[in-house]
């Protein structure tokens, strides 16, 4: 029998593909020369994104325009979610999870510069301002000291004397950028968002019975140099969030505010085949909460922030990188007041991290092989130290016709860690260092992959199996009750122990023609067992999701109106479901059955979004957008938690009630 969801899931699928079917027949938007026996196409369409030979996804500002708009904007994360072997979270998990790794396992940088918070509250924006950035890269192998893949955002580049800009003002945020000549050699851009979620959408703001507010901010400015083979970037960066909660089951206050800060210096210089970029930077990220319930009080703030230089010199298939950072992490600074005893931690660590590595691509003939050898080093305050090797090797094979094969195996390290106590949106996770906690992460891995092109290209194939065993993992038990006990312990906290990752991604990509878009398709498992005696058994990772089905489509009807779509299927992710729970001395304290033992529902969504270009005259363009958030209306669960009443309490799903979210929004580019 098929039931209700997966029926939505098959005529969605069936209706992408009878699209992509019929449009191989009829390519109306593409013009053919022919000169002899060559023949030139020009496609007026095409994809969003395109991949290099070495699996380097590189997404224009411009394309990404294509595909469906949220509250009148294209956010870079929510579109890399939609990629295969990405996992799609819930509405509000504000994570990255490639490949079944943690959402810390990630680079993900500004330029080059790590960020240590991406999303705002709830994910429904990263911190990335799309105007202001010219395209996005993004790969399922991070070349840092990370076990998971690389989200970069690229500065802008330089921009001629003449002012231009990009505005937006929809119904949540407003946001804009602008760029102009600062000299005969110089340029500056800046941008502005800012949100006034509170004053439409405050009826429905609630998590169940709790109402919130939330109000955040980014700001950016760029000045580039350019001369002759030189380019600089001096490049800034300000986030700003903040959110009330009145959370009523459990009897709590809450009000968090937090934030990103980035200073940064790029110095880019190319002479010939030897080419060269150097990097300074400063990059900060804090959380302050306030937490109350009844006569106690807990404050807790998290910060982390590194001060480092990163400098690439490549002469033709050589490439040497040298990175150094310095860390000041504050994992968990707790200061509880009105319990039975007071409590005061505020810990504080501090460590460098130096890494040096050496790469080398070979061609012959149809075969290219990359080599990468790299030796990392660690120096704690704590007396810790530690080292590790990172060896990586991958093939590319060109079967012609056939397509091509691929594989790489490596190993990687890592010595930053993030936990927390949800990973629902809520900016509470905080970060660690390796020493007293846990010793560095790392882990090896296999990935073989196949693509190929179908009619003549119209559609390309690309399937990618995976396998990765990770070590020294942790993952919080606890919950945010916890830390009103009076012998709480971070340590007594967290699970430690190992992982294993495999599974298997299916793309296919219709790249150009009308419509465009990709169907993908992937099956894997994250698994984790702890050295802990209560812990015997092997369980799913807290975002492990076995099936995920993802279809993008993009379709242009004349020059005046574009429509776009986007579908997900994914199953629930695992949680654990408490089995009993008693009431002492007002608080409540909960026992928890086994760990993740349970899974939430399915996770369907679909999201419609269309454009209507106004004017498109002398360089100026206007339109509007109509996008439609979830447009089946499903309760998505973020959560399963305890509801107390006066005659007894219950254990549901919690959902956001702001789960149909239609918008209109107005841009202009000049």
């Amino acid at each position: 029998m098929i039931n209700k969801n997966h029926k939505y899931i098959l005529s969605f699928a069936l209706l992408m593909l009878h699209g992509f079917v019929l449009s191989l027949g009829a390519q109306t938007d593409s013009l053919y020369f022919h000169l002899d026996s060559t023949t030139f196409v020009s496609s007026r369409n095409s994809s969003a994104y395109e991949r290099d030979g070495q699996g380097l996804l590189k997404v224009d500002m411009e394309g990404m325009q294509k595909l469906p708009k949220m509250m009148g904007t294209n956010d870079p994360v929510h579109f890399v979610r939609l990629l295969p072997g990405v996992q799609t979270n819930s509405d509000n998990d504000s994570g990255i999870h490639i490949q079944g790794c943690d959402n810390s396992h990630n680079e993900i940088s500004l330029g080059g510069v790590p960020v240590y918070g991406v999303n705002h509250l709830l994910g429904l924006f990263s911190i990335f301002n799309p105007f202001h950035y010219s395209s996005m890269e993004y790969s399922g192998n991070s070349f840092s000291n990370r076990l998971g893949g690389m989200l970069n955002m690229v500065l802008p580049e330089p921009v001629s004397d003449e002012l231009t800009g990009n505005f937006s003002i929809g119904m949540m945020s407003v946001q804009g950028s602008l760029a102009g000549g600062c000299g005969e050699k110089s340029s500056l851009r800046l941008s502005a968002r800012r949100s006034y979620l509170n004053l439409l959408y405050k009826p429905w703001m609630k998590f169940g019975e709790s109402p919130f507010s939330y109000g955040f901010g980014d700001y950016n400015a760029t000045y580039i140099y350019s001369s002759g083979k030189n380019k600089v970037w001096a490049d800034l960066y300000l986030g700003i969030d903040n959110m009330v909660i009145d959370e009523r089951t459990y009897g709590l206050d809450m009000s968090v505010d937090w934030g990103n800060n980035i200073a940064a210096l790029h110095w880019e210089r190319s002479s010939g085949a030897l080419k060269q970029r150097h990097s300074l930077y400063y990059s900060g990220y804090a959380v302050k909460a306030s937490i109350y319930q009844e006569k106690a009080k807990a404050f807790l703030d998290s910060r982390i922030s590194s001060a480092g230089y990163k400098g690439t010199v490549s002469w033709n298939t050589l490439t040497s990188e040298t990175e150094i950072i310095c860390y000041d992490v504050r994992p968990q600074c707790l200061e509880l007041t009105g319990i039975v005893n007071d409590y005061v931690s505020k810990e504080r660590q501090r460590a460098l991290e130096s890494s040096f590595s050496g790469s080398y691509s070979y061609f012959w003939d149809r075969l290219r092989l990359d080599a990468v050898i790299k030796a990392s080093f660690y120096i704690g305050d704590d007396g810790h130290k530690f080292w590790g090797g990172s060896p990586q090797i991958s093939f590319d094979y060109n079967l012609y016709q056939w397509g091509r094969c691929r594989a790489e195996y490596g190993w990687k390290h890592q010595f930053l860690f993030q936990t927390g106590m949800t990973n629902i949106g809520f900016p509470i996770e905080f970060w660690l260092l390796s020493g007293s906690y846990s010793k560095p992460q790392y882990c090896q891995y296999l990935v073989l992959g196949y693509d190929t092109g179908i009619f003549n290209d119209m559609l390309h194939l690309s399937v990618d199996i995976y396998g990765k065993m990770l070590y020294n993992q942790i993952e919080y038990k606890g919950s945010m009750l916890d830390i009103f006990i009076s012998e709480y312990d971070l340590n007594n906290n967290l699970l430690k122990g190992r992982g294993w990752n495999y599974g298997i991604d299916i793309n296919l990509h219709k790249r150009s023609g009308n419509p465009t878009g990709w169907i993908s398709y992937s099956w894997g498992h994250s698994l984790r067992s702890f050295n802990n005696p209560e812990y015997q058994s092997v369980y799913p990772s807290n975002h492990e999701r076995v099936h995920e089905l993802n279809a993008v489509c993009s379709y242009e009807l004349g020059k005046k109106w574009s429509f776009s779509g986007t579908f997900i299927y994914a199953s629930g992710v695992p949680f654990t479901a408490p089995e009993s729970f008693y009431i002492s001395s007002g608080k409540i304290i909960t026992n928890y059955g086994e760990h993740n033992a349970e899974r939430m529902n399915p996770y369907i969504r679909l999201d419609l979004s269309a454009d209507y270009l106004l004017l498109d005259k002398d360089g100026r363009k206007s339109g509007l957008n109509l996008s439609i958030h979830n447009v089946l209306a499903r309760d998505n669960d973020v959560m399963y938690r305890l509801y107390l009443y006066d005659d007894g309490f219950s254990f549901r799903g919690l959902s956001i009630p702001m789960k149909f979210l239609p918008s209109i929004s107005y841009y202009y580019r000049f």
